[in-house]
């Protein structure tokens, strides 16, 4: 048995008995309000945290009305789906359906992510903006007076099954039904409940129109709804038919399978090159530089950088580092609401683009280690080590991000304790994080060979190995929680561990760490799209799509790699060393393919869709424009010529116009084309901008890394050693470039 409620607004009398019982039942505090001429006699306009339900007025066209016009009211409040989104987006399943109707919420639970209140698509959950420990807020229906139970005695006699029938009518029901003086409300079984509804249609023709709201809409509720005039007239959005939460289930529910798929195809990848290049040692040399001119051994000597640390540069960074240092403290002390400029319109802001961003950009870590590795890319040796501690210092701090986005972040530990069906955020959360126990593994090493632990470095090359089948399985369990699953995870990452393991006298490589690296990454990637899949109806047609994932994941790889072209020139121009233009021409063709994939998917997607004129016309097409041409299409002509690719110049606006191109989708994705109609009922959004800390933050966070990326290349082995007049002489055209 389900339980409703039906809300009959033609029996509505506007007295706002349910708003005030509500409050009271709820212990909410009073709010500071006034009346908004544009709303009439509504008040307060919206839900918030401290009120669960609004009854809204609504002036309609009536011509046999005195005036020609009349009144309808509609109580407002969460409408409890029987497949919420909120609860699926929801990564420690704070927010849950019960098996009796009402969707609830768990406060111990909470991380404070918010990503509920985007989910939803009548915008029902409220934060607790005011509160250093801003928790969530939403009807429940009353779920503890439901799950009451009946007195055993009443003045000292047992109560009869009659009794307490009675009793379970009187109070095992939500306040506001009960106190209703116009019987406007009833509770009881759904099904029953839409029973009546069809009956008091079928029995006044003309009183209502022929649509129950909530019996279909976004796969059900367990709030149903009776008018007198269309509900898009009393305000009610058109969300459609189908249970929002279906859409990401099918892309999550591929995580497990696609992580030994992509395991297995990137050991079979590395296992063929690996053939290749042996069989091409043997073969005669001139067979072979027509085969592949790359194939030869590049031996990099690597060596800290010489270079004096406190530089003007350097000074600056510092200073920003400090900004953001006063900043986080700030944010914790002000606490989220008071301390940024989001609301229960701007759940997401500022903090979440720049995770997105990053994440994307950062992707030159795993893109360069499978390319060295799994594909046997040995002439991009030399970027290898550069790009893992860019990565490594990215994501480290993403997570420093994430600590201050998070209303409740000391509740981080629930992540370990529940198991969401199918929630992006948990996803996303795990992978993150293992990826960058995998970064860190990657980049250990460089100490080691820094202060000649050879015991350390040999404890790596043994266990390395098996740490990855023990990420891989315990990730793919997390997200399953299927033991076959696991089994064939283990299994398959176990085989590759043992048939690629280091043989004697020859140089161990860490391909099961650039396997895991390239595994975690093509997942948690293409999830960031999935978390958006639950917004059809906030972000622009031009953007949101059901393969988002695919398009988050090759986009990456474009950035990603774009990135570590600039990022190659800005360290050559910083240390002023040698450029490095024959591997960075190389990445530059990388980067071409990587975003005419990225591209033609893209476009194509819109245009099977059908949504390629709506969106090249409509109103966000100028940044659908800019995006696709001035990020897109320019940066691929020149990044496809050889010629163009030759020169540093050109190299460096090519990748830097690639690399804004994605950032920009990023921005799009989260603020430019989002259609945010604020809390429910949804006429009165909030605008928003970034506050201060925020900002602080976040350039703080991208000092830190630069600042820290300088300061261990002079100390550890990164950079490829260089020394001699033509090193000299190479930096100068370096310093030409940039």
């Amino acid at each position: 048995m389900s339980n409703a409620t039906l809300i009959d607004t033609t029996k509505c009398i506007g007295c706002r008995s349910c708003q005030v019982t509500c409050k009271q039942w709820n212990d909410m505090p009073a709010e500071q309000t006034q009346l908004q001429p544009s709303a009439g006699m509504q008040n307060p306009l919206t839900l918030s945290a401290k009120t669960l339900c609004v009854i809204t007025a609504h002036e309609v066209d009536a011509p046999s009305a005195p005036g020609g016009m009349q009144y309808v009211f509609a109580k407002r409040q969460c409408m409890h789906c029987d497949e919420p989104a909120c609860a699926s987006a929801c990564p420690v399943t704070a927010i849950h359906k019960t098996k009796e109707g009402p969707v609830v919420y768990d406060e111990s639970k909470c991380i404070g992510c918010r990503y509920c209140m985007w989910a939803c698509p009548w915008s029902v959950p409220m934060a607790e903006w005011d509160s250093l420990a801003p928790k969530i807020h939403k009807c429940d229906m009353c779920h503890d007076r439901a799950l009451q139970p009946a007195p055993a005695l009443r003045n000292g006699e047992a109560l009869t099954g009659e009794d307490q029938k009675r009793f379970a009518a009187a109070i095992a029901l939500p306040a506001c039904v009960k106190q209703c003086p116009a019987g406007a409300l009833k509770f009881g079984d759904r099904e029953e409940l839409l029973r009546e509804a069809r009956e008091r249609m079928a029995a006044s023709p003309g009183k209502y129109v022929d649509h129950v709201y909530g019996e279909r809409e976004a796969g059900g509720t367990n709030m149903l709804y009776l008018a007198s005039v269309p509900f898009a007239e009393l305000g009610f959005p058109q969300v459609g038919t189908d249970a929002l939460p279906r859409r990401s289930a099918v892309a999550l529910g591929a995580v497990p399978p696609a992580v030994i798929g992509v395991g297995a195809a990137l050991g079979g990848a590395y296992a063929l090159h690996k053939r290749r290049e042996e069989v091409a040692k043997v073969e005669p040399r001139s067979i072979k530089k027509a085969a592949r001119p790359d194939a030869h051994d590049h031996h990099v000597e690597f060596a800290p950088v010489t270079s004096k640390l406190w530089t003007p540069a350097n000074i600056l960074l510092a200073a920003l580092m400090a900004f953001g240092g006063v900043s986080f403290v700030a944010r914790f002390a002000l606490g989220l609401g008071r301390s940024t400029n989001l609301s229960d319109t701007w759940a997401w802001g500022l903090w979440i683009v720049f995770d997105l961003v990053w994440i994307a950009v950062a992707a030159g870590a795993f893109a360069t280690a499978g390319l060295i590795y799994v594909f046997q890319r040995k002439d991009l040796y030399s970027i290898g080590r550069s790009a893992v501690l860019m990565g490594l210092l990215s994501y480290s701090f993403v997570t420093v991000t994430l600590l201050a986005d998070l209303g409740m972040p000391w509740h981080f530990w629930q992540l370990a304790l529940n198991a969401p069906e199918h929630s992006a955020m948990f996803e996303v959360s795990w992978c993150v994080g293992l990826y960058v126990t995998v970064l860190l593994a990657e980049f250990l090493p460089v100490p080691f060979e820094r202060w000649g632990m050879k015991a350390a470095m040999e404890t790596w090359k043994r266990w390395s190995p098996v740490y990855v089948v023990f990420a891989i399985s315990a990730f793919v369990y997390l997200m399953s929680r299927n033991l076959v699953y696991t089994g064939l995870a283990a299994a398959t990452f176990g085989f590759m561990a043992w048939a690629f393991r280091a043989q004697p006298g020859k140089k161990a490589e860490p391909i099961m760490l650039a396997i895991a690296a390239v595994t975690f990454s093509t997942m948690h990637q293409s999830s960031l799209g999935s978390l958006f899949l639950l917004m059809p109806d906030k972000l622009a047609k031009g953007w949101w799509s059901p393969v988002m994932p695919v398009y988050f994941f090759l986009s990456s790889v474009a950035a990603g790699v774009a990135l570590m072209v600039i990022v190659e020139m800005w360290i050559a121009k910083g240390f002023k060393r040698a450029l490095r233009m024959e591997q960075l021409a190389s990445l530059g063709k990388i980067a071409f393919l990587a975003l005419a994939t990225y591209l033609a998917f893209r476009v194509g997607d819109l245009a099977v869709r059908g949504q390629l004129a709506t969106a090249l016309t409509g109103a966000e097409a100028g940044l659908l424009l800019a995006e696709l041409l001035v990020g897109g299409l320019l940066p691929l002509a020149i990044l496809g010529s050889a010629k163009l690719r030759a020169n540093p110049r050109t190299l460096f606006l090519g990748s830097l116009l690639a690399t804004l191109g994605i950032v920009f989708n990023r921005m799009n994705v989260v603020v430019f084309a989002m259609n945010l109609k604020g809390a429910a009922p949804q006429i009165a959004p909030q605008g928003y901008f970034p506050s201060v800390v925020e900002w602080g933050i976040s350039i703080g966070l991208v000092a830190a890394t630069i600042f820290l990326f300088g300061l261990v290349a002079r100390h550890l082995p990164v950079l490829p050693k260089q020394e001699g007049p033509a090193a000299a002489e190479a930096a100068r055209g370096a310093d030409a470039a940039a």
